[in-house]
């Protein structure tokens, strides 16, 4: 859904207002900085409609950690929710640790099968667990993009498949141990 969002913010409650009563699959809210009221504004009207919405489009709304887990239980009861975006926000990697959680267990997020976390504060990588989750979800079998991130400024990209025993080591520690065996490249710009 491609829409021009101008408005000056006194008309931004009306403007909230007027695409939440929109009737569609996908909720798009993007570029619309969202208070703390119109986050409850949302949160309710996702528990009320909640059942036909297959993507939701929080961009660039100005969301922080509170106001996404205000929002995840609304998220993830919603049966056909396959594509989640919240980049461009000031999201932290704690609230990605909650939304990994969420989509570990089973009975959430049943449909989802993409999260846009990009251009947040502090969000430089899906963590595997949430990777791993997602794949779940979706049934595919193909290899998952892994960055691996050191202590220098170079990446490296792997997208090889782990092993059974890699994703449930994964699945059981959010800890990270240092371990002297591995060599670090620095990378000269």
């Amino acid at each position: 859904m491609q829409t021009q969002h101008v408005c000056s913010l006194g008309h931004l409650p009306s403007l909230l207002k007027s695409f939440l009563k929109m009737t569609c699959d996908t909720l798009d809210l993007s570029g619309i900085r969202l208070s703390s009221r119109d986050v409850q504004r949302v949160s309710h009207y996702l528990q009320r409609h909640g059942t036909s919405i297959t993507a939701v489009d929080l961009s660039f709304t100005a969301l922080r950690d509170d106001s996404l887990r205000q929002l995840l239980p609304p998220l993830c009861i919603m049966p056909r929710l396959a594509t989640l975006a919240v980049n461009g926000n000031r999201l932290t990697v704690a609230v990605v640790k909650d939304l990994t959680e969420a989509v570990k267990d089973g009975r959430k997020f049943p449909s989802l099968a993409w999260v846009d976390l990009g251009n947040n504060v502090d969000i430089f990588t899906m963590p595997q667990p949430l990777l791993l989750g997602l794949r779940r979800r979706s049934g595919l079998r193909g290899s998952l993009p892994t960055i691996y991130e050191s202590e220098c400024t170079c990446l490296e990209v792997s997208t090889e498949e782990p092993s059974v025993v890699e994703e449930e080591e994964e699945e059981e520690s959010w800890t990270m141990e240092k371990n002297s065996s591995i060599s670090l490249h620095v990378c000269q710009r």
